[in-house]
């Protein structure tokens, strides 16, 4: 970014431009990323999979781009799977596959198709592509698959306009449709986008689902958001059985969408990775050479609250370790570094300020209404986009004090309050690093410098 450098512990592409995370998944000690990327420009074009790996999810490893675009079309979203009983025939007696499940996307519609790789990195597209033809639907895509233990079968959850659709196969290669999930209750109006599917326990042991969809919505509504719903799956439908009282965000920000979890984590863990960016503005931010960031990993979890279940975020544990000077918040503290963790709590109204010598303020806490926000209206550089300075509520559900946690990384913010059922992912610009950290309120809090992760 202009005047910036580049995040330290939020990933980045090498170089052009990256959207939605792609094909999460973990073997034999690898977290594999894929992701949307066209390498040729900052701005989205024809789509490719990049592809990076990790053993902490903070280090990363680029490879060589893992898809290209080719006769059938761009290559959309989707996701990858361990084959680990070689299902697909596509491994052999000495090594599984990794398979990827992807659309392409072309003038004859969205299709689903499949390739696969022995050696993890290079991949190969299976010759009777596509797997899934369009049934019609002008917006078929972002196929999330997984092993459905219950019945020993492969399951699909796929975006078809407004709903998803499901379908199970045993093979990843021959699919059956068996069910559909649309709108009902409180929902946003948008296109539904990369869809995810998977258990949870809660507090008391009861298993549940949740369904995340990302909503591509107008710019009045707020553009790129991302809802999710709870409720049973049994291998073909999904119910919901949370009622839905209102919408429910993963995050309440403005900058974090398309998000997906990993799978094949072998203690089950759902771990959640988002594209820190909003549709509204991605193509007009400053650039230096390559546009996009990713969230910074999360694991979910199901809570109790006041209102019911809640889906609930927290930093992987991985942020502990990189902890190195360690200062109690103050009214006034000097920084001298653009990377920073700061945990709280408070037992009301209070805010934060991040300020320069520009006077250029980003500033975050909680107002006389009892709602947490982010003000990033006078943070920085905002001209590139009317719809980019503004201010962002989120509604506690709690009334009593407040813990909190706060990542700054350059120019990425990602707050999680109240037992991670309140998430603000929001970018700001400032044309220099911010010098200095500015309090109000009773806050009883420690602020972190952190080891310097080098990025390209």
């Amino acid at each position: 970014m202009k005047g910036l450098g580049r995040p330290k512990l939020h990933f980045t592409p090498p170089k052009g431009w990256m959207n939605d995370p792609n094909g999460l998944v973990y073997v034999d000690g690898i977290y594999h990323l894929f992701y949307q990327y066209h390498p040729f420009s900052t701005v989205w074009g024809p789509m490719h999979w990049g592809h990076a790996i990790s053993r902490d999810l903070i280090h990363w490893i680029h490879l060589p781009i893992a898809l290209e675009p080719d006769e059938l079309g761009f290559i959309f979203s989707g996701s990858a799977v361990y084959d680990k009983d070689n299902t697909s025939g596509f491994g052999d007696e000495k090594k599984r596959p990794i398979v990827t499940i992807f659309t392409h996307h072309s003038n004859l519609g969205e299709r689903q198709s499949v390739a696969w790789s022995l050696d993890y990195i290079n991949f190969t597209k299976y010759i009777y592509n596509p797997i899934i033809e369009n049934p019609g639907i002008r917006d078929f895509r972002d196929p999330k698959v997984f092993w459905y233990r219950e019945k020993s079968c492969w399951c699909m959850v796929i975006s078809a306009g407004d709903r998803v659709h499901f379908y199970r196969s045993n093979n990843l290669k021959s699919w059956d449709k068996t069910g559909e999930f649309g709108p009902e209750g409180n929902y946003a109006p948008g296109v539904w986008e990369c869809p995810d599917l998977f258990p949870l326990k809660t507090s008391r042991g009861e298993e549940k689902w949740i369904l995340i969809v990302s909503m591509g919505m107008s710019v009045d509504l707020g553009g790129s958001r991302t809802q999710y719903f709870i409720g049973n799956f049994d291998g073909e439908r999904f119910i919901c059985t949370e009622p839905a009282r209102r919408i429910e965000w993963i995050d309440q920000g403005p900058d974090c969408y398309a998000g997906n979890t990993f799978n094949n984590i072998p203690d089950d863990r759902r771990i959640f990775i988002a594209w820190n960016m909003n549709w509204i503005y991605a193509d007009k931010v400053p650039n230096n050479g390559y546009r996009g960031v990713m969230g910074f990993p999360r694991v979910l979890s199901l809570i109790e609250t006041p209102i019911g279940l809640k889906l609930a975020c927290d930093f992987i544990d991985a942020l502990n370790r990189l902890k190195k000077e360690e200062l109690v918040i103050q009214k006034s503290l000097e920084l001298n570094t653009d990377t920073f963790y700061i945990e709280g709590v408070t037992d009301g109204r209070f805010t934060i300020q991040f300020v320069n010598d520009k006077d250029e303020v980003l500033t975050f806490g909680i107002d006389e209404n009892n709602r947490f926000f982010v003000d990033r209206r006078e943070a920085g550089i905002s001209d590139f986009s009317e719809y980019f300075p503004n201010i962002y509520y989120a509604q506690r559900i709690f009334t009593d004090r407040c813990r909190f946690k706060a990542l700054w990384d350059v120019y990425t913010l990602e707050i999680l309050a109240d037992n991670g059922t309140i998430n603000m992912s929001v970018n700001a610009f400032p044309s220099k690093m911010y010098t200095r950290i500015v309090t109000e309120g009773n806050i009883d809090g420690k602020f972190y410098t952190l080891e310097n992760i080098q990025r390209l």
